[in-house]
């Protein structure tokens, strides 16, 4: 709930500067971590204790971030602005275990030292989000006039009923917590796949989560360069029906090229899916609205990817870890295809709705 709360604050605030203190802030504690590391001081106890605080941040930095960047593109280019954004991820995803591993092998075959070598890395990590806080003081942001009620929790009550009052939003919304929960929590059970089943150990498990980094990659340019696609229901529902289907396909294979090949298929649908929902909601969604909608929008990640993540080992241990995957895909599956009988979502488009936020956010203020 901390990013319901965090959405609710970045639409009372100054978003650039909420963002600039979380940056510090979380880089303090990523440099405080370094040092425990290098003072071999650090217990069991810091290390859960500084990662509750990183996630707390992260909870509020998450819906001022994304409530803050399409005001800084126009909304013509608001999809590939999206798009671009969400390289971040599957593109950290190949890119930094990597460098942290060659930083690690590195330093460590060079003094001898694992505790010196992981406090490299953390200092590291540190600075990258001072420098971030650096570049972003330097960004332009424009006012952004907003009504603001003197009680937060009121604020938050509004969001929910804005939602849904606005039923659009509330599918775009359902519809990400529903991939996330059943379809995106199969990623949990990739271990079990690579040791009983691919039997291809550690390495191959990491070739697995880099299949799915390239496939989210590709499938982030592809949707960028789709542009302001006109049929945006039927590209939603299509790329959550690739994702999905691509993962049944997975579940029943034993051969490990061509999990591999699947994976990064439906690294690819899952990418649809997902820029295309949130460049639609972010079009769509006024100014005043934007950070607790895009906070209720995050708790996918907090919130129900986590229980997705349950309810799959679960499935898992019951059953097996394919009948977990092709189960929870099959449902998503399932809801795309009961979805298409909405007329409105079908014909969802980012041209067709380009008078939305205006409207919308009438309606939420009144």
């Amino acid at each position: 709930m901390l990013t319901f709360l965090g959405g609710a604050i970045a639409d009372k605030v100054d978003q650039k500067r909420l963002l600039l203190y979380l940056q510090l802030g979380q880089g303090l504690l990523l440099a405080f971590l370094a040092t425990l590391c290098v003072t071999d001081k650090i217990e069991v106890w810091h290390i859960l204790a500084i990662a509750f605080s990183l996630g707390s941040l992260g909870a509020f930095e998450q819906p001022a971030r994304q409530a803050l960047f399409p005001t800084l593109v126009d909304r013509s280019a608001l999809t590939s602005a999206v798009a671009l954004n969400s390289t971040v991820h599957p593109g950290t995803r190949i890119i930094g275990p990597v460098l942290a591993g060659v930083l690690l092998a590195s330093i460590s075959g060079a003094t001898h030292s694992a505790p010196i070598a992981a406090s490299a890395a953390f200092y590291l990590a540190a600075a990258g989000h001072v420098v971030w806080a650096l570049f972003l003081h330097f960004v332009h942001t424009p006012p952004v006039r907003r009504r603001r009620s003197s009680d937060l929790f009121q604020d938050m009550a509004a969001g929910v009923s804005f939602i849904r009052r606005n039923h659009v939003f509330g599918f775009l919304i359902s519809m990400t917590y529903f991939n996330n929960f059943f379809a995106l929590s199969a990623f949990t059970l990739f271990p079990a796949f690579a040791k009983d089943i691919l039997h291809v150990g550690p390495s191959g498990l990491g070739l697995l989560y880099t299949a799915i980094g390239i496939g989210n990659l590709i499938g982030v340019l592809i949707t960028a360069n789709l542009g302001n696609f006109e049929r945006r229901g039927w590209l939603i529902l299509g790329g959550t029906v690739i994702e999905a289907g691509f993962l049944v396909l997975f579940a029943v294979s034993s051969w490990f090229a061509a999990s591999l090949v699947l994976l990064g298929l439906a690294g690819i649908g899952s990418s649809i899916f997902n820029v295309s929902a949130q460049s639609t909601l972010q079009v769509l969604v006024p100014d005043d609205f934007r950070g607790r909608v895009m906070g209720i929008w995050g708790l996918t990640h907090s919130t129900f990817q986590p229980l997705g993540q349950m309810q799959m080992g679960t499935m898992a241990a019951l059953f097996s870890p394919p009948f977990a995957v092709i189960l929870g895909a099959g449902m998503v599956i399932a809801f795309a295809i009961a979805t298409t009988r909405n007329q409105r979502i079908r014909e969802l488009g980012i041209a067709s709705t380009s008078q939305a936020p205006l409207e919308t956010a009438e309606a939420g203020s009144s």
